[in-house]
């Protein structure tokens, strides 16, 4: 296939020093953070669209974005070989965070969290057919195994199922190909540079909705997911915008770590460190919305935690026969 990088699961694209450790660590605290984010999306979700919330965020994520930049060489670090390669990306980026957020209008966090955290599975898929990473039996078990618990949270044919179950399903694959691009372009880019050009594609496709959309002109109350994402565009107050700006030092943090993490290393190490979002999000949603979810979710989680982590097991044995010279071709 054009443009695939053939190389390991465990193994870095040319020119770049594999961190294991340093993406693990970078990966949990952007998780941790966004958890935070999550919950104050879905408290502004009832006064303010989607779009506009992105809007602002995104602004004010330029911010602290600025301080890695200068950390990373300062403007220099922003030039790029692959300019439409960073907009696909921004692009997948948007609309995975558009549908996620859609979701939380509609849905306890804590199935949203647990349908999306699908993602890292999908990426174990994925790093086969685009990045030449070596999956065997086993570590596909785990695959369905994951995609089975998201059938048991979701329930297809109950009548219970709400139509915006399908969003953190859409959220969890093109946030898996956005990953998949981080982990090509990232030879080349800087961690801040991915997060920069990601963050200016927010902003602009949220400028652009607001243009068309912001007067609420398309405004529709048929459904929750419908009305956040088209409602008109109101101006915050202090509590609000306080809220919103929160959200910007978030994203500029958050979108920072998770660039880095898949850029330094490979993306079946730190993609089941990922599944952190979902034992917090289940905590948010009982402290902030007495939302306790049915048994039929908590088995759910436990089936697609299950699955994370035999797949991170399953590599770190393989980088193992690896580093000891044996079992080269151990497919696991």
């Amino acid at each position: 296939m054009a443009g695939k990088i053939i190389t390991h699961a465990g193994q870095a694209p040319e020119g770049l020093d594999d961190s294991p450790l340093r993406g693990i660590l970078l990966i949990t605290a952007g998780m941790i953070v966004f958890g935070a984010q999550d919950v104050i999306i879905r408290l502004l979700s009832g006064e303010f669209a989607a779009m506009e919330i992105m809007f602002i965020r995104g602004l004010v994520a330029l911010l602290p974005m600025a301080l890695f930049v200068h950390w990373e060489g300062g403007f220099a670090s922003l030039l790029v070989r692959h300019p439409y390669i960073n907009l696909i990306r921004g692009l997948l980026m948007v609309c995975s965070y558009t549908a996620f957020y859609m979701s939380m209008a509609a849905m306890p966090i804590a199935e949203v969290t647990a349908i999306f955290f699908v993602s890292p599975l999908i990426i174990t898929l994925f790093s086969v057919l685009f990045l030449g990473e070596t999956v065997g039996f086993r570590r596909w078990a785990a695959v369905i195994a994951g995609f089975i618990g998201v059938l048991v949270i979701v329930q297809p044919g109950s009548e219970s199922l709400d139509p915006a179950a399908v969003l953190p399903l859409i959220a969890s694959c093109t946030y898996a190909g956005s990953v998949i691009i981080t982990r090509r372009i990232g030879r080349t880019q800087s961690g801040a540079s991915l997060a920069f050009f990601a963050m200016l594609t927010f902003i602009a496709i949220s400028g652009l909705a607001g243009a068309v959309m912001g007067d609420g002109a398309f405004a529709n109350d048929s459904h929750p997911s419908l009305s956040f994402l088209l409602r008109a565009w109101v101006m915050p107050g202090v509590r609000e915008m306080l809220l919103l700006g929160a959200t910007g030092l978030i994203a500029g943090f958050g979108f920072y770590c998770l660039s880095q993490s898949y850029r330094i290393a490979p993306a079946s190490v730190v993609a089941p460190f990922e599944f952190i979002s979902m034992p917090l999000a289940v905590l948010w949603g009982i402290a902030v919305w007495d939302e306790v979810p049915p048994m039929t979710t908590f088995i759910g989680i436990v089936i697609i935690i299950g699955s994370g982590i035999y797949v991170l097991h399953r590599e770190a044995v393989r980088k193992r026969h690896l580093s000891t010279g044996r079992g080269v071709r151990l497919r696991l």
